[in-house]
């Protein structure tokens, strides 16, 4: 698909920036010298390659010039395409091709030369003679001319439009429908794809073939003129021409004017066909990559030899999808992590290699079965620092940054009126909020849990980013010395209903240890035995941090009143849930 000469229209202030053209099996976009052509393989696989071709720019800024580049430009690229689109199927095929460039170029020309010879044929019969026989039995030649010649009009549209309609029996013009409609969808649309609430795009190019056709009948049909054969053919040629012209400026008005939109669907529905969610996810990856190497200057084009980056990304995003992971971020995180790059470096990546193309395919099947992306990384961030983490820990949450952040703020305070604190985290699991807290803050930092294994794995992230941490093994605070005593206790928890667990997602309830889930009956089992506990352990003014599942802060909040704490805070989360109580004990 390498062939064709590409034409670049400009026009005023409106630029013709994107040419999206549909195939049986694809789109092709195209936008100055650059080519983007995203198919189904036989096979089901997408493919995706890009071009540089040999352009020719055509500075036309006319009003109505416009539409005659538009139509010859376009078909001339439509046909090329589509005998491209025969060539690939014939290599699909394994039809041995020696032919050599004359033969190809010829192989071209008939090509073009049967398609020109089927529409003379079409229009001389069935836009031509049938019209006007049955215009001349409804009204004879003693009836009104005009009257006849409108009938003849409406004949040849009804005619075209029938065989048009025709057409969709056949499975692969349906396919070149839908795919045109989904390129439409997916430059309208960007990456919000849905089959619905999507208006027509009156500069469609079939669409303006056929806006073209029909007003080209209605004009020929009313005027009715008969010069001789060889002035006919000028006069018909004229009339095309003037159509084009006038059907493009029209369409762009149509285009520009919202309250005018809908009127596009007046011809549009013969040439839409809804597509399936394969067809809109093939047309975005197209405009995608194209709007990449239009920004892009150094952006490489795409063979075959790789696998295209826009591919890759569509093919995860739908299989997450169908496995119910609907948040897109996923993706990025998923393709980031494997690339070695951050979420806004893989916009950068034309292609993947076939090795790396392969670890994301296994990484996406497991993210798919349920498992959370920590576990198959085997680390997660959490407050601008990179945690390993596995399944005998609990995955820190972005919502316990929040819990980190205040517990700053209140060290912080506390450091003006005190020697070095000390700060305790109960059920320390990962590390990830003891590490913090030393990362942030000058403070003797003690951390405790009751899994040998979670300590072995927060040592190991202590020691990953340089901090000291004293851990010790212990069920809360029967390890810790009797009359040891800290500034700051903050803990996070089990504080899931029993009863709950089983509706937790998979990805939850299947890759977190159920100790570090489990919180009793109610959920609040662990905040009874702390808090009382916690005020032999604090001290004076010292304060207490909570994170709590939601609907459980006015529980707690009752339990740290009946222990003896005051100036009890509670915080909201990102999404204005209850998430973080505090308290602080004066004896």
């Amino acid at each position: 698909m390498q062939k064709c000469v590409v034409f670049v229209i400009f026009v005023n202030n409106l630029c013709m920036e994107k040419i999206l053209l549909p195939l049986p099996n694809g789109v092709v976009v195209r936008s100055g010298d650059k080519k983007v052509c995203s198919t189904i393989l036989p096979d089901g696989k997408k493919n995706l390659t890009s071009f540089k071709e040999q352009n020719k720019v055509i500075f036309w800024n006319v009003p109505f010039a416009r539409g005659l580049q538009y139509f010859f430009c376009g078909i001339f690229a439509l046909l090329c395409e589509l005998h491209d689109f025969g060539t690939e199927i014939f290599r699909a095929k394994k039809i041995a091709r020696n032919a050599k460039n004359d033969k190809n170029t010829a192989k071209n020309a008939i090509f073009c030369a049967f398609c020109v010879l089927f529409g003379v044929i079409f229009a001389a019969i069935v836009l031509g003679f049938l019209p006007a026989k049955l215009a001349y039995l409804l009204v004879d030649f003693r009836g009104s001319e005009i009257l006849r010649n409108a009938l003849v009009g409406v004949f040849k549209i009804l005619f075209f439009v029938f065989f048009i309609s025709l057409f969709r029996f056949f499975p692969a013009y349906c396919e070149f429908l839908r795919f045109n409609r989904a390129a439409d969808m997916a430059l309208l649309m960007g990456d919000k794809l849905k089959r619905h609430n999507c208006p027509a795009r009156p500069l469609n190019f079939l669409n303006f073939l056929v806006f073209v056709f029909v007003l080209d009948f209605g004009v020929i049909s009313l005027v009715g003129a008969d010069f001789g054969f060889f002035f006919n053919f000028l006069f018909h040629l004229a009339v095309l021409l003037a159509c084009a012209s006038a059907c493009y400026e029209l369409l762009w008005l149509i285009e520009k004017v919202s309250a005018l939109q809908n009127l596009a669907w007046i011809t549009a529905f013969l040439v839409y066909a809804t597509p399936t969610t394969t067809h809109l996810e093939t047309a975005y990856v197209a405009v995608t990559e194209l709007g990449l190497l239009v920004s892009q200057k150094d952006r490489e084009f795409m063979g075959n030899e790789n696998h295209a980056f826009a591919v890759v990304y569509s093919e995860v995003r739908e299989r997450l999808a169908a496995a119910g992971v609907n948040d897109k971020s996923e993706a990025d995180w998923l393709i980031a992590t494997i690339l070695g790059k951050n979420r806004a470096e893989i916009k950068l990546v034309a292609s993947v290699t076939d090795k790396q193309y392969q670890e994301i395919q296994k990484a996406t099947t497991r993210r798919a079965k349920g498992e959370s992306l920590d576990n198959i990384f085997g680390y997660t961030e959490f407050y601008g620092l990179r945690f390993d983490v596995n399944k005998k820990v609990l995955t820190p949450r972005m919502e316990t940054e929040i819990l980190v952040e205040n517990v700053l703020k209140a060290a912080k305070n506390m450091a003006e009126s005190r020697k070095k604190l000390d700060i305790l985290d109960l059920g320390t699991g990962s590390g990830a909020i003891a590490v913090t807290l030393a990362k942030n803050c000058d403070a003797h930092i003690t951390a405790v849990d009751i899994s040998k294994t979670a300590l072995a794995t927060a040592e190991a992230n202590a020691k990953k980013h340089g901090v000291k941490v004293e851990f010790v093994h212990s069920n809360l605070f029967e390890g810790l010395k009797r009359r040891r005593k800290f500034d700051i206790i903050v803990s996070n928890p089990p504080y899931i209903k029993s009863g709950d667990i089983k509706n937790l997602d998979k990805n939850v309830r299947e890759c977190d240890p159920l100790l570090a889930l489990d919180g009793g009956e109610d959920g609040l089992d662990f905040y009874r035995e702390i808090i009382p506990s916690a005020t032999r352990r604090l001290t004076a003014g010292g304060m207490i941090f909570f994170e709590i599942g939601k609907g459980q802060g006015a529980a707690v909040r009752k339990i740290m009143r009946e222990n003896g704490y005051n100036e009890i805070k509670t915080i909201k989360d990102y999404n204005k849930i209850e998430r973080i109580v505090s308290g602080k004990f004066i004896k």
